[in-house]
């Protein structure tokens, strides 16, 4: 852990840096429900205020939007596992390492119908800890990965791909050109 920390870092941290091995129980306890799709299980494993921030959903804050963002994930992805390959602790903080695979056979989700395809990435989470329930979930994943899994990206050095990045740099290209020809000070007029 560094010792030059942002004060909002070590405000987060707290002065409890020790590992809390009750921590680390409670965070595990809270994976293997939500691998097992226990969305009561994870509910008692929760604090009422709690706040997960989540790639791609948003800010998820308090038990019942919780609640609908499982039931909504678990009902959108049915074979979904996640599998826990690290754990660090850091005081009431647990960090949690995780490859997660499934397919999107189930209901929509975020407004995308589901296709069937399967998908496989990586990811982490931080759970703060504090006494018996996580208060707070910030989760990174690589989205891309997701969306191409899923099909809404192309694939890796597919066609497709090749024409939405050759679009992407004619459109930047462009902009710069137009921005060149506007007056000084008229930049986003």
């Amino acid at each position: 852990m560094s010792t030059a920390q942002t004060p909002a870092a070590e405000e987060h941290r707290g002065d409890r840096a020790a590992a809390s091995p009750a921590a680390e129980s409670v965070a595990r306890d809270f994976f293997d429900a939500f691998n097992r799709k226990d969305v009561e299980r994870v509910m008692s494993l929760v604090s009422d205020d709690v706040v997960e921030d989540l790639p791609g959903v948003g800010i998820v804050e308090g038990t019942e939007q919780e609640r609908a963002m499982l039931n909504a994930l678990f009902s959108s992805f049915p074979d979904m596992a996640t599998e826990v390959t690290r754990v660090t602790v850091a005081g009431n903080v647990v960090a949690l390492e995780w490859s997660r695979r499934g397919t999107f056979s189930g209901a929509p989700w975020q407004g995308l119908p589901a296709n069937g395809r399967p998908y496989n990435i990586r990811g982490a989470a931080f759970l703060e800890v504090n006494g018996d329930r996580v208060s707070r979930v910030t989760v990174y994943s690589d989205s891309a990965a997701l969306a191409r899994d899923l099909g809404i990206l192309p694939a890796v050095g597919s066609g497709a791909e090749r024409l939405a990045l050759a679009m992407f740099k004619a459109r930047v290209r462009a902009r710069r050109a137009l921005g060149a020809l506007r007056p000084a000070g008229k930049a986003g007029a």
